[in-house]
């Protein structure tokens, strides 16, 4: 029969022990054979060097970013007010179209207010308010072919047509009397010259009288007759000289009377045949609203050079001011490029100092394996 060993208090607390040590063995071989926690050969001068160049460049970055973003808010600040400037100029335009439009556009004023008055229907009256007594809104108001107005038309048409007859009578009226004067003014010209005439026989007859007279006394008196003779032609030939000029002095073609354009059918109406034109005060009128007219339109016209050449001027100052951004920009792009090809430069200078510090100091004594045989046999 077998004897079976029983473990009492003292082996079991040997067997935690020894379970414990063997655990602390394990993990401080993982912390010791751990090439990544393992630090053997750090150059502190070095990497303290390092550390100041990372703060200088990260220190160099905030200053180029404290830059960009100042500059960054100047251009936002010259975007702001020139969109101000540009925003209050077409506010103000606006306020000037709107108020032109509600002094010289408003609705009521247009032609076709009517199509669109909110209020038409409002201001209707009932079809049938006038015709009979009234219905309810339920019946019928109108019918095809009814003509609720018709009485009230021929009313209307009646004395319209009354005026225009009376319109044509006194223009015929008016025609006729303007016809009669003519012929009375054409009836005494004639009369005139018929007068004109008999006095020019009556002198003829008497010249030939003379002349007769002077046949008989022509032995007697022959260089007396001769000189009564162109006495008398000569004062015939002067008195029609006279009476010619005289009529064509005082004739409405040579004295432009105006009074002969007049019309009878208005005062502002001319004959177009005997129209001499204006008179004086009618050529002052003229020549005033003219000036007027001359005066508005180059009052509009500067007007609009005025706000042209603002807009232009507006414009070309904010290209100028673009220009200027662009160019200051790029000339800090230039900058910043050149700095960063420097240090660049720097840097890899160097790096290539770096390496050969490491390659002629640092790495100049290459182990054997001899040397790493002797290392990581235990971790005591």
């Amino acid at each position: 029969m077998m004897k079976m060993q029983i473990a009492n208090e003292a082996d079991r607390k040997e067997s935690q022990n020894r379970e414990r040590r063997r655990q602390c063995e394990l993990e401080r071989r993982s912390r010791i054979f751990n090439a990544r926690n393992r630090k053997i050969g750090v150059d502190v001068p070095f990497l303290e060097r390092q550390i100041g160049e990372k703060r200088a460049e990260r220190d160099e970055q905030n200053r180029r970013d404290l830059a960009f973003a100042t500059q960054m808010i100047k251009d936002s600040n010259l975007a702001v007010v020139l969109e101000a400037r540009e925003k209050e100029e077409r506010r103000r335009i606006g306020l000037e179209i709107d108020a032109y439009r509600q002094s010289y556009q408003r609705p009521e004023d247009r032609r076709e207010f009517d199509l669109n008055d909110p209020d038409v229907l409002k201001k209707q009256l009932p079809p049938r308010a006038t015709d009979g007594p009234p219905v309810g809104m339920s019946s019928a108001q109108k019918f095809e072919g009814e003509d609720l107005e018709f009485e009230e038309r021929r009313k209307v048409m009646a004395a319209q047509k009354n005026s225009w007859l009376e319109q044509q009578v006194q223009e015929r009226m008016a025609a006729e009397d303007e016809r009669k004067k003519a012929e009375a003014a054409y009836m005494m010209a004639i009369k005139a010259r018929d007068a004109r005439a008999s006095e020019l026989d009556k002198l003829e007859r008497e010249c030939r009288y003379r002349l007769g007279q002077a046949n008989l006394r022509y032995n007697e008196a022959l260089a007396t007759e001769k000189k009564q003779m162109d006495q008398v032609f000569k004062e015939q030939e002067e008195a029609d000289n006279t009476a010619e000029m005289y009529n064509n002095l005082t004739s409405d073609m040579l004295t432009e009377n105006p009074d002969v354009a007049k019309s009878a059918l208005g005062k502002n109406r001319a004959i177009g045949f005997m129209y001499k034109g204006m008179n004086q005060e009618e050529l002052k009128k003229f020549y005033a609203a003219q000036k007027e007219q001359m005066i508005a339109s180059k009052a509009k016209r500067e007007a609009a050079d005025k706000m042209e050449a603002e807009w232009q001027a507006l414009a070309k100052s904010i290209q100028r001011e673009v220009a200027r951004q662009d160019i200051a920009d790029q000339r800090k792009r230039r900058e910043i490029a050149r700095q960063l090809m420097e240090e660049n430069q720097l840097l890899a200078l160097q790096q290539k100092e770096k390496e050969k510090y490491y390659r002629d100091v640092v790495n100049n004594n290459t182990p054997t394996d001899e040397y790493y045989a002797q290392f990581n046999t235990t971790t005591r």
